[in-house]
């Protein structure tokens, strides 16, 4: 299955979760689900965000962690 960056929520998901989406700096992809919460009101795009924000911040608790112990799990060079 094809994978794309969302510029928007800055996760990888399905191509058929995705639309190109015009910016200022040209055509993006962004998934349906960042271009819905856009349209909603102010309080439910805040809360979009934030809640965006934390699934950020537990993928990148999760990759350092994950990093550690390969770095752990590695043998020492000679």
């Amino acid at each position: 299955m094809e994978m794309l960056f969302c510029y928007c929520c800055r996760v990888h998901h399905p191509k058929d979760q995705m639309r190109l989406y015009a910016t200022g700096r040209g055509l993006r992809w962004r998934c349906r689900r960042s271009i819905v919460a856009a349209g909603l009101s102010r309080g439910e795009r805040d809360a979009f965000g934030r809640q965006q924000t934390d699934r950020n911040r537990n993928a990148a608790r999760l990759s350092a962690e994950f990093g550690q112990q390969q770095r752990r799990l590695r043998p020492l060079e000679a």
